[in-house]
């Protein structure tokens, strides 16, 4: 695939691509004659795992170092698993943290179809004069 492609298919824009690959977070990409990237099955593969991690709040900083631990070879497997597992972990909280702030929300829109639009959270623009 071509960075055009690989561009539309994940939904970010060649930019970052570059910018990614600049900065080491995806390898360099092999070119063809006119110099334009060819991305292998395997580029996919890992594009598409690093922009899982960064989905899920992993920084580039963490990731560089997933990266590094993973040129290391077989020896930094449990290394990289613990990382894995440390951020499952945050992944984990903040599912609950968006579960709880997903209630308050429920909380809200049945308080407008009960009240008529009361608020549950007190602005002095509700303040009737």
């Amino acid at each position: 695939m071509n960075i055009d492609e690989v561009a539309k298919h994940f939904h970010i824009t060649k930019s970052k691509l570059r910018y990614y690959e600049k900065n080491g977070v995806i390898r360099k990409i092999a070119r063809d004659k006119n110099d334009n990237r060819l991305y292998t099955k395997e580029d996919l593969l890992w594009i598409e795992f690093f922009l899982n991690l960064k989905g899920t709040g992993m920084s580039l900083k963490d990731i560089k170092h997933y990266i590094s631990l993973k040129k290391g070879g077989i020896e930094t497997v449990d290394e990289r698993k613990d990382i894995l597992l440390d951020h499952i972990e945050l992944i984990d909280e903040k599912i609950q943290e968006l579960i709880l702030t997903k209630k308050d929300l429920q909380k809200q829109i049945k308080k407008y179809d009960d009240e008529k639009g009361v608020c549950i959270i007190k602005c002095s623009s509700d303040r009737k004069n």
